[in-house]
């Protein structure tokens, strides 16, 4: 199985420190826009604070980050683009990168944004999927 990974699960991933976020990145071919870093550095005292790693957080992450392939946004179409920003612009555009990678290539996005999931559903986006999902493909509850 192959996904973009939302922001959001990527937060999640820090903050709870849970390993089976480990396991799905390791089981499942996981893709990140580059965009996503300065995100991780705008919210990283957020992040830091409500971890509930401590001492092991940095050792998580590069863990987390050893099985991520980060796409730069130059590789990511035009096109893809903007079909994304015209899904995403009166939903939430900061979500476009995401959303145009998965176009791009043409594999689900894994958020657990549900105001963006219902959003893209109404338009016709349907290669998504949320946790419940991912942990139901790992064999998990």
């Amino acid at each position: 199985m192959e996904v973009v990974v939302d922001s959001n699960i990527l937060f999640s991933a820090l903050i709870s420190g849970k390993q089976v976020y480990l396991d799905i990145f390791r089981a499942v071919d996981v893709y990140i826009p580059d965009f996503v870093f300065p995100e991780i550095e705008k919210y990283e005292q957020r992040i830091l604070r409500k971890t509930r790693l401590g001492n092991t957080f940095r050792e998580f992450t590069r863990d987390l980050f050893t099985d991520v392939t980060v796409i730069p946004k130059l590789a990511i179409s035009p096109d893809s683009l903007a079909r994304a920003y015209e899904l995403c612009r009166d939903i939430d555009e900061k979500d476009t990168p995401f959303l145009a990678l998965s176009i791009e290539l043409d594999i689900p996005l894994w958020t657990n944004d549900k105001s963006l999931s219902e959003g893209l559903r109404n338009k016709g986006y349907n290669k998504l999927l949320g946790s419940d999902d991912i942990f139901a493909f790992m064999g998990q509850k």
